[in-house]
């Protein structure tokens, strides 16, 4: 049975008379809906202490038309992720604008928008019902140094602020023509990736697009000096774009390419921007128009993973004691065998296309130069060089690689990349003048199987906490200062090689 909505003054009332109670009287909010003439907001997770993460959950709901929605933006899925993604930058303008943050201790008394990156990604925690905005929020509310309750400062949140950000959403909303463009950027680009076999492509990049970004650890585009992609006559394809019409730029196709080129003229950029390509861009980003196959995979070398009963046979046999590589165990695998199990783990996932870089692989995974085939006749390992076709051929797996030291790869290649001053150029014809190496015929075929069974018991989320005496049944989240380290339960998943995960919420 729905909660009955109180009238949002009784909100301020129950906050006057908690000011300067114990922290954990603000357990009295838990589940109370409250009603403003412009929302309803129901107080979903009540946080125990002032720094507590995660901190307190409320979800507020708009109505679409007091928010001035078009009907345009709502039209369809794609359309409802643009908008919802849309409506979450312009939350979060609001409160950098318009709030007083860290009002408490340990930073409460905070709004905690999401700060979202460049890439739009479907969400949950917006949602929208018949005529309805539902947007989930983190709140922090504000304590003092002795675990009290701050309730003047959280009325100053709940009414001021709160209406001020709301201000902001409507003003975002009111500028037509920029929602208008963020969901037609972000349509067009999903259902292209939907039609890239028709296109008999892997990846997509429009002329005109900026591929740099302002330094290695940032997502926000390069401005000054950046030079802007535009396809040779070789590989430059025409597509045609739901909204955006026609449109020119570089096709990237099916089976073995190689990207090369002097260094400091774009290799990693361009492959970095394909790798974040399986997700739609903002209008304004220089990728909005980077497109790549939804099953593409970066793929690396990641030493020190565990590896648990894979078979990665195909690539790395007859190790030494007996060891079986027909079902691989190891708590510290090597580069190559890391690298070897990342490939077999990706294409057993369905990838469609992996994506290499020379400097974050295994050489001895990558290659095997004809002067150590000849001393070295029988190894273990069957590099990725000797395979690479046959992953295409066989499986259907296409595969783009960037080198800069080693012309072994030009030797399996359909099509040669150059990146010259950060512009593409082909050099596919005079890659076939060159006296390059052939793969050495494997000894037998590859066979990817995974006989490895997932089960529910094998992942326990629960929590240990020794400091509470008591076990959490469920724990997951990100660990603090380390976005891309996962803690669930009791364990600690590194996942700072997955590229492609680029938001720790």
């Amino acid at each position: 049975m729905p909660v009955p909505a109180k009238p949002i003054l009784e909100l301020f009332t129950l906050f006057e008379n908690l000011d300067g109670r114990a922290f954990t009287s603000y357990q009295e909010l838990c589940n109370k809906v409250f009603y403003h003439d412009r929302y309803h907001i129901n107080f979903i997770h009540i946080q125990g202490s002032p720094g507590a993460f995660p901190a307190s959950v409320c979800q507020l709901r708009l109505k679409t038309e007091d928010l001035g929605l078009p009907d345009c933006c709502l039209s369809n899925g794609l359309r409802k992720m643009a908008t919802a993604d849309y409506l979450l930058r312009a939350w979060y303008e609001g409160v950098a604008s318009h709030t007083l943050q860290n009002r408490g201790v340990q930073g409460s008394g905070s709004f905690q928008p999401l700060s979202l990156p460049p890439q739009v990604l479907q969400r949950n925690v917006i949602r929208f019902e018949q005529d309805e905005v539902h947007l989930a929020i983190q709140i922090s509310l504000p304590g003092s140094h002795d675990n009290l309750v701050l309730g003047r400062q959280a009325i100053t949140m709940f009414s001021q602020e709160m209406n001020a950000i709301i201000d902001t959403l409507e003003m975002w909303v009111a500028k037509t023509t920029q929602l208008q463009r963020h969901c037609d950027v972000i349509e067009d680009m999903v259902d292209l990736q939907k039609k890239l076999q028709r296109y008999n492509l892997v990846a997509f990049i429009g002329d005109g697009a900026i591929l740099p970004r302002r330094s290695g650890v940032s997502q926000q585009p390069l401005k000054e000096g950046a030079v802007p992609l535009y396809a040779a006559e070789q590989m430059a394809v025409e597509v045609e774009l739901v909204n955006g019409g026609r449109q020119r730029g570089l096709g990237i196709r099916p089976g073995v390419n190689v990207v090369i080129g002097a260094g400091y003229h774009g290799k990693s950029t361009l492959l970095d921007a394909l790798v974040k390509g399986v997700y739609p861009h903002i209008p304004g980003d220089g990728r909005e128009q980077v497109v790549t196959h939804p099953d593409a995979v970066f793929v690396c070398a990641e030493q020190g993973r565990a590896v648990n009963g894979l078979n990665i046979s195909g690539f790395i046999d007859d190790l030494p004691g007996n060891v079986d590589s027909r079902r691989f165990w190891t708590n510290n695998a090597s580069g190559s065998t890391s690298q070897a199990a990342n490939i077999v783990e990706a294409v057993l996932s369905g990838a469609k296309l992996l994506l290499i870089d020379e400097d974050s692989s295994a050489t001895n995974f990558l290659i095997k130069d004809q002067n150590m085939r000849k001393l070295v006749p029988k190894d273990t390992i069957t590099p990725l060089f000797d395979r690479v076709r046959e992953l295409y051929q066989r499986f259907g797996v296409s595969t783009l690689i960037v080198v800069g030291g080693s012309s072994e790869y030009l030797g399996v290649a359909e099509n040669v990349i150059a990146m010259q001053h950060y512009l593409p150029v082909c050099l596919t014809e005079e890659m076939h003048s060159l006296a390059l190496p052939e793969p050495e015929e494997p000894a037998n075929p590859l066979l990817l199987s995974d006989k490895r069974m997932l089960r529910t018991d094998n992942f326990d989320p629960s929590f240990r906490a020794e400091r509470l005496g008591k076990t959490l049944p469920v724990r997951i989240k990100p660990l603090r200062l380390q976005d891309k380290v996962l803690e669930y339960g009791n364990e600690q998943l590194d996942l700072t090689k997955l590229q492609a995960l680029v938001d720790p919420h």
